[in-house]
């Protein structure tokens, strides 16, 4: 009788290690998407230049690339996400609406916050260094 139980539990335990290093082995079960992420992809060269570009043209006195509340909305995690406006509308922050916004930030205004962005990116800036800013935008992910 007790070899027959010390069977049945070893075949037990081996069953259930099995099955244990079969479910964390770190491979990913399908095809590692979901509906609710989107992959976001980057120039890392332009984004370097928008992140010094940036800097230099103060827009991090009002965006912080963080996630920290501020005078404008973060940039951590924006492309990509869904976005409020305070039309009632709701956008994703793609390449068009994250360009838009640098040029004419008027046009669409994000829920919570006014619209105190100067208006003059649009002359001021080349529309590389607006493809340079979006891209780092991109690069702060999530």
């Amino acid at each position: 009788m007790r070899r027959g139980t010390e069977a049945v539990l070893a075949a037990a335990l081996t069953l259930i290690l099995g099955v244990g290093f079969w479910l964390f082995t770190g491979e990913s079960i399908g095809n590692g998407q979901t509906d609710t992420t989107v992959a976001i992809e980057f120039d890392g060269p332009a984004a370097v230049r928008g992140e010094t570009l940036a800097s230099e043209t103060g827009c991090l006195a009002c965006h912080t690339i963080d996630g920290t509340p501020s005078a404008g909305p973060t940039w951590k995690g924006l492309a990509g996400s869904s976005r409020p406006l305070e039309s009632g509308e709701t956008v994703t922050a793609d390449d068009a609406y994250l360009t838009l916004s640098i040029i004419d930030p008027n046009s669409q205004v994000l829920e919570g916050f006014n619209p105190v962005m100067p208006t003059d990116y649009a002359q001021n800036l080349t529309d590389d260094e607006v493809s340079d800013l979006v891209e780092y935008i991109k690069s702060l992910g999530s």
